[in-house]
């Protein structure tokens, strides 16, 4: 009998069976890297559902949930058996990712009714508005400003902010107090199905209103609001107004321009086309105070300080020098936070700069898997709105994938045969070597691991992402940072002029690097937006490479290329329409595609909905509207799969024979008898009901999916 066991346990199936539970076992300590991915779903899918939850419904499945896991955990046992201590463990394991499923939707729900406050319910106006001007974004021809309400006229309970554009460039500064005659209206929804939703932002802002001035506005005298916090916010926001200004009148033009972007976030005195050439080139995220800033500012202070403490040899006899390093970095990190604006970017990037800085204050690993996903917890339950957003799943996305390459890496180096130690000169090489090829991999790991993301927010690809930032990320590692630092440091004695001058020259060079790549013709290239389906499925299958260890990280593969055959094989709108209809994009019968703009020229809204179709603008530019479709009344025009779709823009186009069986959309209220004739009818009353949408026609069968349809949340428009 003990001979036939020996035979049976050196079978190749057996074997195969111990490989595996080899494999899975490696991974014990890498479970609880999931609980933070479980909170953020939760929360996701509570701020995605069109209705909400009942009150008690996130927190009582956290409770029982939690409860259930840890009795699953402890629960008496006298069996020995190894499959039924995997299955408990397991077990356990399920319920606790539920119930910290649970509690990011319960911090989801806490966090809306935090955030509840006055918005508008409908157009407003023209009404006087007074406020002082809480953040400044410059444009041509006109700004944008963001006002902490004082008083708008008519209105008993005032939005806490309202956003209103105005003539002209930079015509206040932040912290003026000023009055402004505008039109008003809540803030808009999604533009079309899947898209941005602004007005979820804005409702987690508390930003209740959105509009446009007549005419300019005025100063005036207002005492100071308040509330404490509202002086702090405008005197940090006049603080930040003051020192960009300070860093672009030491060196105007476009670098001058990037440095107080990089520096304070400020992008107001950034010119249009170095902003555009900059986006497509794949450099976009430079100008956004984010992870990159805070792990070079921190960075550059962690060194000196480090560096400076063990030089002083009774410091560095009788205190921890990376302590008092990591101390100063936090710091120093903390001050940039307030004067960077704390946008949400930035409060991110600075949670999980925090939590690297203090696992070396604790003698902890500063990069680590588990330190990430601490850092990933504390934003869901602090900020759970901010888990929607491209910038909170691009950033760890990012940084997940290099902390795991890190891992890989440090492991390699480990496992390598010593080798003798080089010279100086030969290692003064190889450490340049190592610094500039660190640089080079970060952009290249970050960029593959963030690509799936930004194609699915922006439908958008751009070419030279890849080279162009491996281009500037010496320059920002070794140029840029650490002029922005000896700026910072000489800043109090007046003597930060010259590090300025180095900083704009830099980003002088590194506009210049965006321009060569990003104003070719093919430097951006617009991609169809992929289905949700394909979507989540890509971004589990990053999530599964990045935190499991080993082998296992391998099964993401077949993942990602399920997402990829969903993405390649997903059923294609034919048309595609925003929710004022500024905008129409068909394809037609023998494929090709055409542009129609029955009301407006907008651009913006020309180029989001192209986008989803994979056109770019610089095609969009060359495609021209349907002949006969310019001042008529009714467009009809035949669709790919066989259906007709008929934009009516005039109320005598309603008499059109050829409206028979066609998709009629049209931005006027139709008559009652059209939806009898017609296949489907999308009117003004349809449009502010459930907003823009996609048509799908296939063998002539028209389906319709709408931005709204039929959602109700506290941030839905009215």
């Amino acid at each position: 009998m003990r001979r036939r066991w020996r035979r049976v346990a050196a079978s190749p199936r057996t074997l195969g069976f111990a490989a595996l539970v080899r494999l899975v076992s490696a991974q014990r300590d890498r479970w609880i890297l999931w609980l933070p991915a479980a909170a953020a779903s939760g929360a996701a899918a509570w701020l995605a559902a069109p209705t909400d939850p009942p009150r008690w419904f996130a927190l009582a499945g956290f409770a029982a949930l939690a409860g259930a896991a840890v009795l699953i955990a402890a629960w008496p046992t006298r069996a020995r058996n190894d499959v039924w201590e995997a299955l408990r463990r397991v077990g356990a394991g399920m319920c606790l990712l539920g119930g910290f499923a649970a509690l990011g939707a319960a911090a989801a729900e806490i966090r809306a009714a935090h955030v509840a406050s006055p918005r508008l319910s409908a157009q407003l106006g023209p009404v006087i508005v007074e406020g002082w001007v809480d953040a400044v974004e410059a444009g041509e021809p006109r700004t944008r400003l963001r006002l902490l309400v004082h008083r708008i006229e008519g209105v008993a309970e005032p939005p806490r902010f309202v956003r209103v554009s105005t003539p002209g460039v930079r015509a206040f500064s932040a912290g003026r107090a000023i009055r402004c005659r505008a039109i008003l209206r809540p803030p808009e929804g999604p533009l079309a199905p899947g898209f941005f939703d602004f007005a979820r932002r804005a409702y987690f802002e508390r930003l209740g209103g959105t509009g446009f001035t007549l005419g300019g506005c005025r100063p005036i005298a207002l005492p100071a609001p308040a509330a404490w916090m509202d002086r702090a916010r405008l005197w940090l926001a006049a603080v930040r107004s003051d020192m960009s200004e300070a860093i672009y009148a030491a060196s105007p033009g476009p670098g001058g321009a990037v440095a107080a972007s990089v520096v304070v976030g400020d992008r107001s005195h950034i010119p249009p086309d170095v902003n555009e050439a900059l986006f497509n080139a794949g450099l976009g995220h430079i100008l956004s105070v984010s992870g990159l800033h805070m792990s070079i500012a921190g960075g550059v202070v962690y060194a000196a300080l480090a560096t400076l403490a063990a030089l002083i040899a009774p410091l560095a006899l009788r205190l921890p020098a990376q302590k008092i390093a990591a101390a100063g970095a936090l710091m120093t990190l903390t001050f940039y936070l307030l004067i960077s604006g704390a946008s949400v970017p930035a409060q991110r990037a600075y949670v999980m700069a925090a939590v690297a800085l203090g696992a070396k204050l604790i003698d902890r690993p500063a990069i680590s898997m588990r330190g990430l996903a601490l850092a990933a917890l504390i934003i869901v339950l602090a900020t759970p709105d901010s888990v929607l957003e491209p910038g909170f799943q691009m950033s760890f996305a990012a940084t997940a994938a290099l902390v795991a390459v890190f891992e890989a890496w440090d492991k390699a180096r480990k496992a390598a045969w010593p080798l003798p130690t080089p010279g100086p000169i030969v290692g003064s090489l190889q450490g340049i070597g190592r610094a500039i090829g660190g640089a080079l991999l970060v952009s290249f790991v970050a960029g593959l691991a963030t690509d799936p993301f930004a194609l699915y927010h922006f439908q958008r690809f751009s070419v030279y992402g890849l080279p162009s930032n491996l281009a500037v990320a010496p320059l920002v590692s070794f140029v840029m940072a650490p002029a922005a630092a000896l700026a910072a440091a000489l800043a109090p004695f007046g003597q930060a002029e010259p590090a300025l001058q180095v900083l704009a020259a830099a980003c002088d060079l590194m506009v210049g690097i965006a321009r060569a790549f990003g104003e070719r013709p093919e430097a951006l290239r617009a991609l169809p937006k992929p289905p949700d389906a394909a979507f989540i499925l890509a971004a589990f299958a990053i999530m599964w490479a990045c935190l499991w260890r080993g082998a296992l990280r391998w099964a993401g593969a077949p993942m990602f290329a399920g997402a990829a055959a969903l993405y390649a094989f997903a059923e294609r709108p034919v048309l595609l329409f925003d929710g004022e209809v500024r905008a129409i994009v068909a394809q037609r019968e023998d494929a090709a595609w055409t542009l129609l703009r029955p009301y407006g020229r907008s651009t913006f809204a020309r180029d989001r909905i192209g986008a989803a179709a994979g056109l770019s603008p610089a095609r969009l530019n060359l495609i021209a509207p349907p002949e006969g479709c310019a001042e008529a009344a009714v467009c009809v025009l035949p669709l790919r799969g066989g259906a007709r779709v008929a934009v009516v823009t005039a109320a005598a186009g309603f008499a059109d024979s050829r409206l028979e069986g066609a998709l009629v959309i049209t931005r006027l209220r139709a008559p009652a008898g059209l939806r009898a004739r017609a296949a489907a009818v999308i009117d003004a009353d349809d449009i502010a009901r459930r907003g823009g949408g996609f048509v799908y026609v296939k063998e002539g069968f028209v389906r319709l999916r709408r931005a709204r349809g039929a959602a109700r949340r506290p941030w839905t428009p009215p």
